[in-house]
This record gives structure tokens, C-alpha cells and sequence, in this order.
């Protein structure tokens, strides 16, 4: 993160003005480095122990209109399984797609209405295929799950189809792995941050089924460098990442208290109860 106050480089000693440079978490103490003089991050090794991380996981992803997920439209999803085949939607929403929507992910109205399915056509679709792998206890990997989880699910009541029994889920969700493993973490948390860290291939950003591999690459990745992470039964891990992402959610609210900003963060997951800003 940029440094607020002016320090001495913890590499060089010379001196770095406040926000001309970075503050970043060495063991216990915060040093502020210059851009170039930063300290390269790498994450802990693989270890050899065996668990969740070998079974075969299911990638989840999707793309959408707006960044509230009660609020969104999906316009792309898919799901990654661990044979390297996919199931991929274009999906027409029914709706004009922001231009900074398409800015993030590429999706234009022309593309949806040309080669897009219909929404309710496609969702029937993504709603069976998710309810079966949950009837089948097959863990899916949803990287920020809230978002994609919340928007399924709200498209499926907004279109009158059969809702999933999330309760019933198992969901592996790399972010919260994250911030349970990197407490001090100080740099990007979204999926392209992390890849790198992790040693995983990115692929191609934004785009449902390539970041759905991502993600389920990036929990693999994780899993084998925390046997404590790995160990944990998925039901088990499952509830753990409830209690997790709650706790993380805490900590950011009182960051946001204290620094002055006037915003809510949410402390359910995987599924969001109650519509917010993102």
C-alpha cells in the first residue's frame, strides 16, 4: 500500500516522501520502501502434504452489469471441471450493459443480442447445473464467492426458477483463503494480484471461464503451501470460511469507521442477505 507518512527506506536509508512510495508488513514491523526498492513478496513453498487440493474441484465464474449483485445482470458465466472441459453462457440480460461494465469484461450489447441466449433460456440452464454439483457435494471455487453466488441467485428469482440450496454447498473460495493465510497482506487482492503471489497462471482477466480455472488453480496453490488449510475437512472448511470472512468483514468495517468513509461492508457468505454498495 502507498505509505501516508515519510520514512527512511528500510533497503536503501534514504528518505521517501508520504505517498511517494510503499509501506509493506516485514515480520511484525511496517517499513516504507521506494517503488524500486521494494522487497519481493513469495509466498511460502509447496509443501507435500496431501488434501482437499487433490480432488477434483469445479471453477465458477461469471461477468455481469453493475457491481451490486442483487442488482446485476449476468451476460457471461461458466464452469471449469477438473477434465479441462467447460460449460460456457453468452447470455443476452435483457438490459443495456454499462459501458463500464464492457470496459471490464469485454461483453458488448451487439455481442449479447447476436450471439447472446436468452436470459431466462440460459439461466434455467446454469441454475441446474449448479443445483446438481451441489446435490452432488461437489466442491465449487468461486474466487469471491458473495458476488457470483448472490447474482445466481438473484437471477434465478428475478426469471421465477427453481432457487439452489446454498445451505448445502460446499464453496471454496480463494480470497478468503487469502486474507485467512496473509493477515498482513499489503498489496492488490483481486485474482490477477494473487496468481503471481501464487504461481498461477492468470489467463485471461475478466473473462468467466478463464478466471474460473484461476481460481480453482489459485485454491490448489494455497491449499499446498498451508497444510492447516489443506488438512480441513471441505464441510469443515466450508463453515470455517463463514466465521473467516465475517471476521475479515469486521476488521474492514473498523478501518472504514475509523478513517471516515461512510460504507458498509457485508458479512455474509457465500450468499449476501441484504442489498449494498460495492
Amino acid at each position: 500500500m502507498i505509505n501516508k507518512f515519510g520514512g527512511s527506506c528500510g533497503a536503501c536509508r534514504t528518505w521517501v516522501e508520504a505517498g511517494a512510495g510503499q509501506a509493506i508488513r516485514v515480520g511484525t514491523r511496517w517499513s516504507t520502501y521506494h517503488p524500486g526498492c521494494a522487497p519481493v513478496r513469495t509466498a511460502p513453498p509447496r509443501g507435500t502434504h496431501t488434501g482437499w487440493h487433490d480432488l477434483p474441484l469445479v471453477g465458477f465464474d461469471l461477468e455481469a452489469t453493475v457491481p451490486q449483485p442483487m442488482r446485476t445482470r449476468i451476460v457471461s458465466a461458466a464452469l471449469t471441471y477438473a477434465d479441462g472441459t467447460q460449460d460456457t453462457w453468452l447470455i443476452d440480460p435483457g438490459v443495456p450493459i454499462p459501458p463500464d461494465a464492457t470496459a471490464l469484461h469485454g461483453i458488448t450489447d451487439d455481442m449479447v443480442r447476436a450471439n447472446g441466449r436468452p436470459a431466462h433460456e440460459a439461466l434455467a440452464e446454469i441454475g441446474t447445473a449448479v443445483a446438481k454439483l451441489v446435490a452432488d457435494t461437489t466442491p465449487l471455487v468461486a474466487f469471491c464467492a458473495p458476488y457470483d453466488v448472490t447474482a445466481l441467485h438473484s437471477e434465478l428469482a428475478r426469471h421465477g426458477l427453481p432457487s439452489i440450496a446454498w445451505d448445502r454447498a460446499v464453496i471454496v473460495d480463494p480470497s478468503v483463503l487469502h486474507r485467512e493465510v496473509e493477515r498482513y497482506w499489503s498489496g492488490g487482492r483481486q485474482l490477477g494480484d494473487l496468481c503471481p503471489y501464487y504461481e498461477v497462471e492468470p489467463g485471461t482477466a475478466h473473462e468467466a471461464a478463464s478466471d474460473a480455472r484461476a481460481a480453482v488453480d489459485l485454491a490448489r496453490s494455497i491449499a499446498a503451501r498451508h497444510e492447516r488449510i489443506a488438512r480441513m475437512s471441505l464441510p469443515d472448511l466450508h463453515r470455517a470460511q463463514i466465521h473467516w470472512y465475517a471476521e475479515q468483514g469486521r476488521d474492514l468495517q473498523r478501518y472504514f469507521d475509523r478513517t471516515g468513509q461512510h460504507r458498509t461492508v457485508g458479512l455474509d457468505w457465500p450468499l449476501e442477505t441484504q442489498d449494498r454498495d460495492h
